[in-house]
């Protein structure tokens, strides 16, 4: 097969493969036939065969003779998406420490099945290329360690940040790139640009816990509004915050929520911004997940419907290039000045040479090759993970259909603690993350949050299996 060929039935697979794992398709669902896939995706019938075949060997689609190929069928039918928390007050808080570090200790272990943290295997990075470009720029850079890029940062690496910007529906002037250290320093820094100790913030819920614990470090307060596992952040409960509540600022993950993985529609969107323009309230985005999409598009960011320039979107290269790196991103036409000088004040500048490595990387081409292979990776291992958890996890389980991004967010019934079930996972050397770190509040006890960032084995496949009885025996204790 030549390589012109092997793109077009990769082509072919990533299409249907978004549509199984975004729901579209659902397991019992006849998927398009050969002929008919041949004329929309306008490629030749044998490499829509190749493209069937291959997604029949994984395991996602079964051919039926005299009748066409299907969404193979689990267990049991789809489970219902997880249902989210009715916020029970208004009242600004205080996020509690004790919640937010109970994650920290498993995440260091080496001896688990890493379930517990939203990130992909180190082997599915391009650490080829990376590192025949880090021996490029160290050839023409000899002292590079000597060597500081003062904020906001390289200049060239700004350029191609701009440019990969503008796919996302935000065309951006370089100069209001400021270069940080991963998208949790970009956040950060941003927070500390626009609040005060004592301020109060807006944020989803769940959110990342991460961030969560940075507004605590800050001192500041949260209120929440609703993130639903289908669609994404709730417009009606950000306009009634906006309203009734004085907010120094909003954080918010409107492209695949960590945990969630929810994607927040483009009307959605704008309807957020206006009704938090309205009230002059900056909105920080997140948009760490926005290449990782399981459908064909990349998702819009807020600053598309920024009107005020009170949009600040930060970004990173942790989740798609090289987590090693720390290197991330702030973007605003308003507050880039203010952000660059709380970088200098903070940590001086980011590593000369990753900023030189990325550069380089962006401007060479191939990233959008790349991330095509990762995100059909990803989104067949989010179905792979699904598929599991309805086949080995016990009635009243609810598991979410993630839009993009590396993690699954799982309500478990009613009576089954998820702390309790992080303390027996680790016991048994599988990490999980708890419901509870994901809320100010610590709610959504009885929720976990699965990575299915790593590639699919048998060895994962055990740990759910063993997950799901876990699940069965405190379910089983709680009723005794």
């Amino acid at each position: 097969m030549s390589a012109q060929q092997h793109l077009l039935y990769e082509r072919v697979a990533r299409q249907v493969e978004a549509q199984i794992a975004t729901g579209t398709l659902r397991a019992g669902d006849r998927i398009p036939s050969v002929r008919s896939m041949s004329r929309t995706a306008r490629v030749s019938i044998s490499t829509v065969v190749q493209a069937y075949m291959h997604l029949e060997n994984t395991g996602l689609i079964e051919a039926r003779p005299q009748s066409g190929f299907y969404v193979r069928r689990v267990d049991r039918e789809v489970a219902a998406q997880p249902r989210p928390k009715i916020v029970r007050s208004l009242r600004p808080t205080s996020v509690a420490a004790e919640v937010l570090d109970i994650c920290r200790e498993a995440l260091t272990r080496s001896d688990i099945v890493p379930l517990n943290g939203a990130f992909t295997s180190p082997a599915l990075y391009p650490n080829g290329r990376l590192n025949n470009l880090l021996r490029e720029v160290l050839r023409k850079h000899p002292f590079h360690a000597g060597e500081l890029i003062p904020p906001p940062g390289d200049a060239e690496l700004r350029r191609q940040i701009a440019k990969r910007m503008a796919l996302a529906g935000t065309p951006t002037d370089p100069a209001h790139v400021v270069i940080t250290g991963g998208a949790m320093d970009a956040v950060t820094l941003t927070l500390q640009t626009l609040c005060e100790p004592g301020d109060t913030v807006l944020v989803e819920s769940p959110t990342y816990f991460g961030l969560l614990q940075a507004i605590e470090h800050q001192r500041l307060k949260v209120v929440e509004v609703p993130n639903h596992p289908g669609s994404g952040i709730d417009v009606d409960a950000v306009r009634s915050l906006a309203k009734s509540t004085r907010l120094a600022a909003a954080v918010l993950m409107p492209n695949f929520n960590n945990p969630t993985g929810a994607l927040t529609s483009d009307d959605a969107k704008r309807d957020i911004v206006a009704a938090l323009t309205a009230y002059e309230v900056p909105i920080i985005e997140d948009d760490i997940y926005g290449d990782l999409h399981f459908t064909s598009a990349r998702p819009s960011s807020m600053r598309a419907f920024d009107e005020a320039g009170l949009v600040i979107s930060c970004g990173s290269v942790s989740k798609t290039i090289a987590l090693s790196y720390r290197i991330g991103w702030a973007v605003s036409p308003q507050f880039h000045a203010a952000i660059s000088r709380a970088k200098f004040f903070s940590s001086v500048a980011c590593p000369t040479l990753q900023q030189r490595v990325l550069a380089r990387y962006y401007a060479s081409g191939g990233y959008d090759r790349y991330l095509r292979r990762m995100r059909a990776m990803l989104g067949a291992n989010a179905q792979k993970f699904m598929d599991a958890v309805m086949r080995y996890f016990p009635s009243g389980t609810r598991v979410g259909r993630p839009a993009g991004g590396m993690v699954i967010w799982v309500e478990l019934p009613r009576s089954v603690d998820g702390t309790e079930l992080f303390d027996s996972a680790l016991a048994s050397r599988i990490g999980i993350a708890p419901g509870m770190v994901f809320s100010a509040k610590a709610d959504y006890r009885n929720y976990i949050r699965l990575s299915c960032g790593l590639p699919w084995t048998p060895t994962i496949e055990r740990a759910i299996e063993k997950l799901g009885r876990l699940v069965s025996d405190l379910a089983r204790a709680a009723a005794a």
